[in-house]
C-alpha cells in the first residue's frame, strides 16, 4: 500500500522553476511562455498520480454511510433551524434574539452543505461507481443526472442555481477549461470592469461586500443559466445571442438593465428584447428558491388566519421577523459559500493560460495544482466547515471521487508534488479570500503563461500543449 512516504523526497532538488512572466496586463501572453523547464518528466508525474489514485481504491460502503451522515446533519440543521425561526418569531422581543440568530446560522450552514458537499460530489458522479458496485448502499437518487433534477430539486438541493445549469457551467466548462478565458469562474476576467474603473481602492474593496452576501443570486445563478442556454445549440436563446455580446463575459442580475441599454447603444434596439426574454426564463428558474426564502413568513399568517396562532406577538410582527431572519440566513449562506469557493482559483500566486489541454494529461493535472489552492483539511469538523472544498487540487485532478477518497488522496498528491518540484498551495481560506479581493479590484494579477510544460519536456508528444480540443467536457 502506498502512503505519503512513498513519494517523499524531491527527485529534482537542483531544478529551479522557470516562471513565466506576468507583465502583460492587456490580453494573454504575447509570446510563448512556460513555467516548468525541459528537465521535468511529465510521464513520471502522471504515473505517480495514477498510482496514488489507485492506492486510494474504489468507493465503499463506508463512503455511503458517510454521505448519509452528512445528509442527516444537513437535514437536522435545516429543519431545526426553521423550527427555531418560527419559535423565535413568536416570542417577545429580547429573549428571541438568540433563537433567531441560531436559526439563521443553522439554515445558512445547512444550505451550504447541501450544495458544496452533497450536491457537488453527487452531481460530479462521485457515488456512481458505488451505486454500481454496492447497489443497496445508497438510495438510487444519489447519482449524477438524477440528484436534484426535476421535482427532486425540491427535496435534494434547492438553491438559486438550477442544477442542470450548474452542471454545464461547473462540471464541464469550469473543470475542463480551468483558468482559461473559457473558464466561467475566472475571477480576474469576471471582474475586469471593476479592475478598470477609476475608483478609489477603498470603494472597490467595499463593493466586494455586495458580492460576498448576494453572489449566488446576483452572479452565479444568471451566469450558470447563460451557460446552460448557450449549451442548447438549437434553443432560441443560443441561436439569437447578440452578435456584439461576448459569450465568455459573465451575466449578472444587474444586466437586466445594462444589456438592453447596451443594445440600444450598439444600434441594435431589438436585441433588448433578447435580454428581457433571457431574464424572464431565468426568473422562472429561481422562482422556487424565492418561494423558499419567503415561505417562513407565510406560516404565522396561515396559523393566524386559522385561529391557531400561539405567539406572544401579532402574526404580522412574527411574519416580518421570520422574513428578515430567512433573508439574513440566505445572506450568511452566500457569505459562507463565497469564502470557501470564490477564492479557490484566484490569487497573485496562481496561473492562467492562453491554451487548452487534454483532460487528464500531465498538463491538465499540473494545472490543477498551479491554478488551485487547498485549505486546512483532515477531519470532519474542518472539512464540513469548508464544504469539502479544501481539497481543490485533488478534486480538479479527479472530480468524480467521494469526500472520504479526497481525504486519503490529498497527502499522496502533496508528496508527489514535492517530489517533482511542483507548486502546491495550501493556506487558510480567509487569507485566500483576501488574495482574491486583491485580484478582483486590480491590486494583484494572476500569473500568465502559454502552458506549464514546455514542448521539449514531451519529446514528440507535443499535442498536449497545442490547444487541442479538451476531452471529457
Amino acid at each position: 500500500a502506498l502512503d505519503a512516504s512513498s513519494f517523499s523526497g524531491s527527485k529534482y532538488p537542483e531544478r529551479q522553476l522557470t516562471k513565466a512572466g506576468n507583465q502583460k496586463k492587456n490580453g494573454m501572453c504575447k509570446s510563448e511562455t512556460y513555467v516548468l523547464d525541459a528537465s521535468f518528466n511529465p510521464e513520471e508525474f502522471v504515473e505517480d498520480i495514477k498510482k496514488a489514485k489507485a492506492a486510494v481504491g474504489e468507493a465503499t460502503e463506508e463512503d455511503a454511510q458517510h454521505l448519509q451522515h452528512l445528509v442527516m446533519i444537513s437535514q437536522v440543521l435545516l429543519y431545526g433551524g426553521h423550527i427555531l425561526l418560527l419559535a423565535g418569531a413568536a416570542m417577545p422581543w429580547g429573549i428571541n434574539i438568540l433563537l433567531l440568530c441560531a436559526a439563521a446560522f443553522m439554515i445558512a450552514y445547512a444550505r451550504c452543505m447541501k450544495w458544496a458537499i452533497i450536491g457537488h460530489h453527487v452531481s460530479h458522479g462521485g457515488y456512481d461507481s458505488l451505486q454500481k458496485n454496492h447497489p443497496d448502499a445508497l438510495p438510487k437518487h444519489y447519482k449524477r443526472g438524477v440528484f436534484a433534477i426535476g421535482f427532486r430539486r425540491f427535496f435534494d438541493w434547492l438553491d438559486w442555481m438550477l442544477p442542470q445549469a450548474w452542471d454545464v457551467e461547473h462540471n464541464k466548462a469550469h473543470h475542463y477549461y480551468l483558468s482559461e478565458e473559457k473558464d466561467p469562474d475566472l475571477v480576474e476576467h469576471n471582474f475586469e470592469l471593476l479592475r478598470a474603473m477609476p475608483l478609489p481602492k477603498a470603494l472597490k474593496y467595499a463593493s466586494m461586500a455586495l458580492w460576498v452576501f448576494t453572489w449566488k443570486f446576483t452572479y452565479y445563478s444568471p451566469n450558470t443559466y447563460k451557460e446552460l442556454a448557450l449549451s442548447k445549440k438549437d434553443s432560441w436563446l443560443a441561436k439569437n445571442w447578440p452578435s456584439w455580446g461576448k459569450k465568455t463575459d459573465p451575466v449578472v442580475v444587474f444586466d437586466i438593465f445594462r444589456m438592453p441599454a447596451m443594445a440600444v447603444w450598439n444600434g441594435k434596439p431589438l436585441d433588448a428584447f433578447y435580454w428581457f426574454a433571457f431574464f424572464a426564463e431565468w426568473s422562472l428558474a429561481i422562482l422556487p428558491m424565492l418561494v423558499s426564502v419567503a415561505l417562513p413568513a407565510v406560516w404565522p399568517l396561515l396559523l393566524g388566519r386559522a385561529g391557531l396562532w400561539f405567539g406572544a406577538t401579532t402574526m404580522q410582527q412574527a411574519a416580518t421577523r421570520a422574513l428578515v431572519t430567512s433573508v439574513v440566513a440566505d445572506m450568511l449562506s452566500n457569505a459562507h459559500a463565497f469564502v470557501i469557493i470564490a477564492c479557490n482559483h484566484s490569487g497573485g500566486d496562481l496561473y492562467r493560460y492562453s491554451t487548452s489541454c487534454k483532460a487528464y494529461s500531465a498538463e491538465f493535472l499540473l494545472r490543477c495544482a498551479y491554478s488551485s489552492a487547498n485549505f486546512e483539511c483532515g477531519n470532519d469538523l474542518i472539512d464540513i466547515t469548508y464544504g469539502w472544498l479544501n481539497y481543490q487540487i485533488e478534486h480538479h485532478m479527479y472530480p468524480d471521487m467521494t469526500p472520504l477518497q479526497y481525504r486519503k488522496f490529498q497527502p499522496l498528491v502533496r508528496s508527489i508534488c514535492k517530489k517533482h518540484g511542483v507548486m502546491y498551495v495550501q493556506e487558510n481560506a480567509l487569507k485566500r479570500t483576501w488574495m482574491m479581493f486583491q485580484v478582483a479590484v486590480g491590486d494583484a494579477a494572476m500569473k500568465r503563461c502559454t502552458a506549464l510544460v514546455p514542448p521539449q519536456a514531451y519529446g514528440k508528444n507535443i499535442s498536449e500543449v497545442e490547444g487541442s480540443k479538451v476531452a471529457g467536457g
